[in-house]
């Protein structure tokens, strides 16, 4: 009891010690920092990877400091950045057995300018030889062109094209590397391209059984696991897309040196060699080469095959400088952390401390604020912080009700139910139908905790300059009862809608150790028995066994996050080509409509025209329901009265972003006075 009188005592004196020196802490950053912005975090600090960022303040902290190629505008098209100008053109390669041969077909096509010019007809700009080779180099990607030049030359009967595919179970790369050092005959190999560690392709010219038969008895005497070689395809010619970016002049790195197309050549080999998950993965695979041109002002990138939608793998991709990268070859988080890499946007990191960031704008000329971040920032700090002025941003706004202005960061994912269509009974359009029109998202939005919102029925992500917005359907459920009766599914005295075959119901699997999936899976039960359906749910902890049931379509439903990628592309979810075991067309939609139209709009290189492609695509896959979009989830940030910022205050249809405050003028009048009065609790 003696030393329990001093604690008693002394308890509120060091709570109101502490509480002083926070608020005079926080005082203290915004007079040695004007026209700063404060900003309270709970998290830790960040790695800030630029590659990686593990939450929202963290790629938005990133996305002050380093530029990409292309930006994503706020409008949500696409915005030159490091690069201010792209452009597809398409190289296409011919063989012949000699140089002659090659210079003869040179000759052919340039006879084939005279007074009609079918050059521009075939958008062909050059035609250059290259020892045995001729090489075609046409300004528009199209089969059409590049088939009218090779019908000029066909009577030289160019060497055929052979594609190859080399798979075993051990590392591949040193055997084929020390057979290309021994083997004379690998000079018939055009081009080389690694699928991993264990597999790759390769394009051979002219007759090439010698060659075959020469590496399989060479990977045979290198291992003791069988190897597998097998044909994929043969040409006339090597088709091969091509996109160039122009470098924009006078780009600098914030310690003053130029940016150059050796700095984006760096950061994509740098990111074809790591294993990092980034949402451009796809495109990166796909990438033959990299060059850097022009003295380094033109990024030169040619793919392997026609991805129309390899562009997006640029967008919002950041770059580093080469001489960076170079100097830290595996750029691991202690890199970022120790040695961070100079950036090439708007701010820079001018202090780095265990609990605190500093970012000052590079350029002194401009009306860009500082940005002080506090980490680790107790609810204690953060409210003496709110109370006293001295705080403009509390990120992410833990108490909502003692904020007035809250902001929603732009969705990153969502929460969809897909359907497995080959089910007994979900293979029924009309019941998914009705299970979506059961589906009453807002009373979701309302019961669940978390920061929420509305989605559109659309299965590419929202904002972007071809999304759809394409209306879900409308919570009605004596429609959905009816259409359950009109299919012959009657509900029963305990409610349940039966069939003369079938009770409705079925299982839906739930990745486990998230509340969210949790509550959100116990609130669809219960709509759901309101419609008539018995669901049972089975919570999966193993991720490996989730994808495992989902690549084997064992399941019924399930219900998943969906990350937004910036992609055009939704060959891989929705082909019937990936509908069978291992594909990843998990609802098993099969329709040769569907497939004309991924196939089309996956090799559609004009931005301007995929809107069109995406409204067609929808118009028929969205009535065949193969999923049901939940809502989005989304950070939300506590904006203070003093700093005015962009975006809605009062609901989550809205992309504010620290960016928007880079743009937001000074204040016209001063931050108002503190007088701080401190009392101590009683």
């Amino acid at each position: 009891m003696i030393l329990a009188r001093p604690l008693i005592i002394g308890f509120p004196l060091l709570l109101g010690a502490v509480a002083w020196w926070s608020a005079f802490e926080s005082i203290r950053s915004r007079t040695q920092r004007p026209e700063g912005i404060v900003a309270m975090l709970p998290q830790n600090m960040p790695v800030l990877n630029p590659f990686m960022p593990a939450t929202e303040v963290e790629r938005e902290i990133i996305d002050l400091v380093h530029e990409p190629l292309i930006r994503l505008g706020t409008d949500g098209s696409l915005q030159p950045a490091l690069a201010e100008f792209w452009r597809w053109t398409q190289d296409v390669t011919c063989w012949f057995p000699d140089e002659a041969a090659a210079k003869r077909a040179h000759e052919l096509l340039l006879a084939q300018i005279g007074e009609t010019n079918r050059w521009l007809e075939w958008h062909l700009s050059e035609v250059r030889v290259e020892g045995g080779s001729l090489l075609l180099r046409f300004s528009e990607i199209s089969p059409v062109g590049a088939g009218h030049a090779l019908e000029a030359i066909a009577e030289l009967r160019p060497q055929t094209v052979a594609f190859w595919r080399i798979e075993r179970r051990t590392p591949l790369r040193e055997t084929w590397d020390r057979f290309v050092a021994a083997s004379p005959q690998a000079a018939q190999v055009r081009r080389v391209w690694f699928d991993g560690a264990n597999a790759c392709e390769i394009v051979v010219s002219g007759p090439s059984q010698r060659l075959l038969d020469e590496l399989r008895r060479f990977l045979e005497a290198d291992s003791a696991e069988p190897t597998l070689m097998q044909p994929l395809a043969e040409a006339a010619a090597l088709s091969e897309p091509v996109l160039d970016f122009d470098i924009r002049p006078g780009q600098t790195w914030s310690d003053g040196t130029p940016v150059t197309a050796e700095d984006a050549k760096a950061s994509l080999e740098l990111l074809r060699n790591s294993e990092w998950p980034l949402p451009g993965r796809e495109t990166l695979r796909h990438i033959q080469t990299v060059e850097s041109q022009n003295n380094g002002a033109r990024l030169h990138v040619t793919f392997r095959r026609r991805h129309g939608a390899a562009l997006c793998g640029f967008v919002d991709l950041p770059v580093l400088p080469a001489a960076w990268l170079h100097g830290h070859p595996k750029a691991s988080n202690a890199d970022f952390i120790k040695h961070a890499p100079p950036g090439a946007g708007t701010h820079r990191i001018d202090a780095r401390e265990s609990l605190s960031l500093m970012l000052t704008p590079v350029r002194q000329d401009t009306e860009a604020p500082r940005f002080l971040f506090n980490f680790l920032a107790s609810p204690l700090m953060t409210q003496i912080g709110v109370s006293t002025h001295t705080v403009d941003l509390v990120w992410p706004a833990a108490d909502r009700t003692q904020f007035s202005q809250l902001r929603f960061t732009p969705p990153r994912q969502r929460l969809v139910v897909l359907w497995n269509t080959r089910n007994d009974i979900l293979g029924n359009v009309r019941l998914r139908q009705s299970l979506a029109m059961a589906t009453d998202a807002d009373e979701l939005v309302r019961a669940l905790p978390g920061r929420l919102g509305h989605v559109d029925a659309s299965v590419f992500a929202p904002g972007l300059w071809f999304s759809t917005q394409a209306k879900q359907e409308p919570f009605q459920l004596e429609r959905a009862r009816q259409i359950l009766t009109e299919e012959g599914w009657p509900r029963d005295v305990e409610g349940i809608a039966r069939s003369p075959e079938h009770r409705f119901q079925f299982t839906l699997l739930v990745p486990s150790g998230d509340s969210l999936h949790k509550q959100t899976a116990d609130l669809l039960v219960a709509q759901w028995h309101r419609l008539g359906a018995q669901v049972t749910v089975e919570h999966i902890s193993d991720a490996q066994v989730l994808a495992q049931r989902l690549r084997e379509h064992r399941f019924d439903a399930v219900l998943l996050d969906q990350r937004f990628e910036i992609s055009w592309d939704q060959l891989p979810w929705w082909h019937s080509s990936q509908a069978g075991p291992g594909g990843t067309n998990f609802c098993g939609v099969t329709d040769p409509q569907i497939d004309l139209m991924l196939e089309a709009l996956a090799g559609e290189f004009d931005p301007k025209h995929v809107p069109a492609r995406v409204r067609e695509l929808e118009a028929r896959l969205l009535p065949l329901h193969p999923m049901l979009t939940l809502f989005t989830t989304h950070d939300e940030a506590a904006v203070m009265p003093t700093l005015p910022g962009a975006g809605s205050v009062s609901g989550p249809v809205s992309s504010w972003t620290l960016q928007a405050l880079v743009a937001t003028p000074k204040r016209s009048s001063p931050a108002p006075a503190i007088n701080l009065q401190l009392r101590l609790p009683e």
